[in-house]
């Protein structure tokens, strides 16, 4: 099966849940902190308070390290950019599988899909890592080869290929997929990676796709482009609520068919899950000493 249309999104995981609290500058500028006393006494009366509640989402206190050399403050050294990572593969049919482990243990089978936008695992894998039941997740329909299906959010902790490892992958569940295989490598893992699938010597070949200043083990592309993911999911799903709320149809407003079935509390369940994925992303920023520049806010 290969999921070459999916909608743009999100992703989920094991719960994680807290405050962050949102207030605006005398140059109107808009800061995000989890520490309300560090926000000026004039701005306090007029901030937010934003709860949220990740489910998988991984946690880390802000002094703790990370796994790949991050820890509060400190720079990183950058990737070795003709560093060769490789992998075999699996031929399956006119596809090719290959050995991935999930969340630092599973290890499974996945089909590479180049074409999906998601990394997807299936239910069996999820069950297998300890994620929560399918039934508390947020899900979102798709398209497939094979018709309209539905998949379940989930942001992984770690997905490793070889000697090749994301962190913080966005990925999705789907109860679809067939015998044998654990999951779709999707672009939400290759796409970190400049990569090539060498048939005929049988592996996946990946080399780091970015390099220069790094913080927290990632350069400002990465920084940037996760920042801008989530900032403007969280913007895009609250725009879809309002409109929701006050009735706004697809005839007015082409958009809306993007969402046709869902409720109003439907895309702010989506919308508090980025703001959370976003919260997430600030806490590690801020423990790695990411520059304010390479930020961007909903």
């Amino acid at each position: 099966m290969s999921f070459t249309a999916i909608i743009l999104l999100a992703c989920l995981a094991a719960p994680a849940s807290g405050q962050m609290y949102r207030w605006v500058d005398e140059k109107g500028n808009v800061n995000f902190t989890d520490d309300q006393s560090s926000i000026p006494p004039s701005a306090r009366k007029n901030s937010q308070t934003l709860d949220y509640n990740v489910p998988g989402a991984p946690s880390k206190k802000d002094d703790e390290p990370t796994g790949n050399g991050e820890q509060s403050g400190k720079k990183t050294s950058p990737p070795q950019l003709d560093m060769v990572m490789t992998a075999p593969l699996i031929p399956r049919g006119m596809s090719y599988t290959v050995e991935t482990e999930i969340n630092g243990g599973e290890k499974v089978n996945m089909l590479i899909d180049t074409g999906a936008s998601f990394t997807i695992i299936s239910a069996e894998t999820a069950a297998k890592i300890g994620l929560p039941p399918l039934e508390t997740m947020p899900k979102m329909p798709v398209s497939t080869a094979g018709g309209a299906s539905w998949i379940y959010l989930v942001e992984l902790e770690k997905v490793k290929v070889g000697g090749a490892e994301a962190q913080y992958v966005e990925a999705g569940i789907s109860t679809k997929l067939g015998d044998g295989i654990g999951g779709l490598l999707g672009m939400s893992f290759l796409g970190e990676f400049i990569h090539q699938i060498d048939g005929p010597g049988g592996k996946l070949i990946m080399k780091p796709a970015r390099g220069g200043q790094m913080f927290g083990g990632h350069d400002k592309g990465w920084w940037t482009t996760k920042y801008t993911h989530y900032a403007e999911s969280v913007r895009r799903f609250r725009s879809f609520g309002d409109k929701l709320a006050v009735g706004v149809t697809a005839g007015e407003d082409p958009e809306m068919k993007k969402v046709a079935g869902f409720k109003q509390q439907d895309m702010k369940k989506i919308e508090d899950y980025y703001m959370g994925l976003f919260s997430n992303l600030e806490r590690r920023a801020s423990a790695a000493g990411v520059p304010r520049d390479w930020r961007v806010y909903p």
